[in-house]
């Protein structure tokens, strides 16, 4: 029984710590302020000549949308993982994938992929529930640093 006991509470400190690494990264990454950063949108300074070269994100994505994948004012949000992906304004939650070079590797739709991605940036339609996310992560930081 003791032995069960330790394990239980060894398991729990664990998990305490992951959850609390997890919300203070979230809102840290909700919340750029924190980090000393004046605005929430990072700034790019790539800069390239010729073909088969790294475009910078904006170049990349201009370069895609003349390519007739899609309406350079359609959208959304551009990532950077590597590769570029571009949501866009659509209902179907397309995501397209583009190559630092411009070229378009794919264009897919998946609503509820669409769904997370926007719970995870603080996004649903057109309704900001950022200050949410922001509430729950202090209040796991609070609850975490308070049980401990």
């Amino acid at each position: 029984m003791r032995k069960m006991r330790n394990v239980h509470l060894w398991i729990g400190l664990i998990t305490s710590l992951f959850l609390f690494i997890e919300a203070g990264t979230g809102l840290l990454l909700t919340e750029r302020w924190l980090m000393g950063s004046s605005s929430g949108h990072g700034q790019h300074h790539e800069h390239s000549g010729g073909h088969g070269e790294h475009l910078s994100m904006m170049d990349a994505v201009k370069k895609a949308s003349e390519s007739g994948a899609f309406a350079w004012n359609d959208v959304s949000v551009v990532m950077n993982h590597g590769v570029y992906m571009v949501k866009l304004n659509d209902d179907a939650g397309t995501i397209v994938t583009i190559s630092p070079d411009g070229t378009v590797i794919s264009k897919e739709a998946n609503k509820l992929a669409s769904i997370v991605r926007g719970l995870h940036v603080g996004q649903v339609g057109d309704v900001n529930i950022k200050w949410m996310l922001d509430v729950a992560s202090i209040s796991i930081l609070l609850l975490i640093s308070a049980s401990q």
